[in-house]
């Protein structure tokens, strides 16, 4: 039997705001490390050349992922300042979320990062990756160590109240953190028994629905948000793009016709 340990640790990167007068060698320079499939939180505290943290309360820093070939920003994230100006623990403390989303257009290999001030009046103040005055450090993307490929949702519910049309689905998370990137969605739409009628996809940008918080999303190439259907059996594929808490499905029947959708598979 394999024994292995999991370590549950934060992921803390040091930076330092001015520099270091001391030493020439590095200090904290720590390679960052994201993988795709999953999250990944990342705290940075900012502490000055005496390795003391910073009050940082109010300021604004800006996390830059820099291709190292072409020298253009792929990736830029604004820091969550956790710093409270009373918490010991949290003093200079700013964190950022890597997601899913963010990665899925960049290539699993090494990049530089940056992280900046940015000021009320427009300037930038640098901040230092190490104590060798060196404002990037390295981040590597790394692929495989989480599944990529997500499963298909299925969709066979339609007796929710308050939809555009007769039948209507639950409300399905559209993932809006996992989306950002590549705002992609694909349907597959199951029809049976000759069904003829309509389909319309909604989606809401609250995390919370009400009646009101719905609009309507219109697929790719079609020119209004009706999809019709005439005498149809088998399966009719619809994409859709656009980044959004919640989707819902609601079709219903034309005037004499018994046809049903029977499912509906979603993937975001």
């Amino acid at each position: 039997m394999q024994t292995i340990q999991r370590y549950l640790i934060n992921n803390l990167v040091i930076a330092y705001i001015n520099g270091y007068h001391g030493r020439n060698d590095k200090v904290y320079d720590r390679r960052l490390t994201v993988y795709r499939g999953v999250f990944n939180p990342i705290t940075f505290t900012f502490k000055n050349e005496d390795q003391k943290p910073q009050n940082i309360v109010g300021k604004t820093y800006e996390f830059n992922v820099i291709d190292t070939q072409s020298k253009k920003s792929v990736l830029t994230k604004t820091l969550t300042i956790k710093d409270d100006g009373s918490t010991t623990s949290t003093k200079g403390q700013a964190s950022v979320e890597i997601s899913d989303g963010d990665l899925l257009s960049l290539d699993a290999k090494f990049y530089n990062y940056s992280v900046r001030e940015n000021k009320d009046d427009g300037s930038s103040i640098v901040t230092y990756a190490d104590t060798g005055y060196n404002a990037s450090g390295t981040i590597e993307i790394i692929d495989g160590a989480y599944p990529s490929v997500i499963d298909s949702t299925s969709i066979t519910n339609f007796t929710q109240s308050g939809g555009p049309l007769a039948k209507t689905s639950g409300n399905i998370n559209a993932k809006p953190g996992q989306n950002n990137n590549k705002a992609l969605h694909t349907i597959a739409v199951y029809t049976h028994a000759g069904f003829s009628g309509a389909l319309r996809i909604q989606g809401s940008m609250s995390a919370s629905p009400g009646s009101t918080d719905w609009f309507d999303i219109t697929t790719d190439g079609a020119g209004s948000p009706t999809n019709t259907f005439s005498s149809s059996t088998g399966v009719s594929y619809f994409n859709f793009t656009g980044v959004y808490h919640f989707v819902r499905f609601s079709w219903s029947n034309d005037s004499g016709n018994t046809g049903i959708i029977d499912k509906i598979l979603y993937r975001q």
